[in-house]
């Protein structure tokens, strides 16, 4: 079933979960995907969407850690982009996972909020709809196809409250210091294989690891000198990877004159496993231990996400 995967990447994976989890996770990159949305509170109401699903005889469950997301039963992916309230911008397709970093922010309404990696907006329009477009939140992106992809999903989403950069966070000045940042980093995106895709892991390797973590630690480090101070910045991946993840953390804390302190992130109801504090012979600051690393399952992609306060 697992064959295809890279057999280096299901050691480490091992190593990782831990031998009692391994099998189960394993099946995760084997089933199906679940058809997971967001209720958009600005252009609609979790009641409203309610009532329009029961009319529309779609079928829906509830989450215990979001009033507005839910999973659509009895419809198809090619039936759910179809439909008005999509196309509107009343519900917007999002992973369960890909909601949670956003939560762990917890804008809130007239705060300035940096969004690092920004594009496609999932999670820009998320932290939107928490601050009831008020604030300001300054969206990032680099790539010019998704710039433009960003764009238009804050049009159709009814998003006004973002001034949107074409630029290399990297290279990204404000003049102003922020109250909060998402950095939602691009990473080797171990969490998204799928058996079925050889596209999803065709370009995983080790060196592939390596060459995120530069680029993490770059934006990170760059992140904790934008924030007020007393702010908070979230840092979250969809990968497995050690070095990616506690790593990426631990540098920062070694790296940073100012004083961070790495908040606990939990949420009821999704399913979590502990944070490493030693991976290959390296040891780590023990504040990694308050990370949560969510446990692939049906319902959820493998996630790591980091609260750090700065002081």
């Amino acid at each position: 079933m697992n064959k295809e995967l890279p057999s280096i990447f299901l050691e480490r994976l091992k190593a990782i979960v831990g031998e009692g989890r391994y099998r189960d996770v394993l099946a995760g990159f084997s089933r199906p995907e679940i058809l997971s949305v967001r209720v958009n509170t600005l252009k609609t109401t979790r009641s409203r969407i309610l009532a329009r699903l029961k009319e529309l005889n779609i079928s829906f469950k509830e989450v215990l850690w979001s009033a507005e997301a839910l999973t659509l039963e009895g419809i198809s992916r090619e039936e759910l982009g179809r439909m008005d309230l999509i196309n509107d911008g009343s519900l917007y397709r999002q992973s369960f996972s890909s909601m949670l970093p956003v939560l762990a922010l917890a804008p809130q309404p007239g705060e300035r909020i940096l969004d690092m990696c920004a594009a496609p907006g999932s999670k820009t329009t998320q932290i939107a709809a928490l601050m009831e477009n008020t604030g300001e939140i300054v969206a990032v992106e680099a790539v010019r196809g998704r710039y433009y992809r960003l764009k238009s999903v804050l049009a159709q989403t009814g998003v006004t409250n973002v001034s949107l950069k074409f630029t290399d966070a990297r290279r990204f000045r404000s003049p102003q210091l922020f109250d909060r940042i998402l950095f939602d980093a691009p990473c080797s995106s171990e969490g998204r294989f799928k058996t079925d895709d050889p596209e999803t892991y065709a370009y995983w390797s080790p060196r592939k690891i390596k060459e995120m973590v530069r680029k993490q630690r770059g934006l990170l480090l760059h992140a904790s000198r934008l924030l007020k101070p007393g702010g908070v910045l979230v840092y979250s991946t969809c990968t497995f990877a050690p070095e990616e993840n506690e790593g990426v953390i631990d540098w920062l804390m070694r790296k940073t004159q100012r004083e961070l302190t790495v908040q606990p992130v939990s949420f009821e109801g999704v399913t979590s496993y502990p944070a490493l504090l030693t991976w290959q012979k390296k040891s780590f600051n023990r504040q990694v231990e308050n990370c949560l690393r969510v446990l692939p399952d049906g319902h959820r992609e493998g996630f790591f996400i980091a609260k750090v306060e700065v002081h």
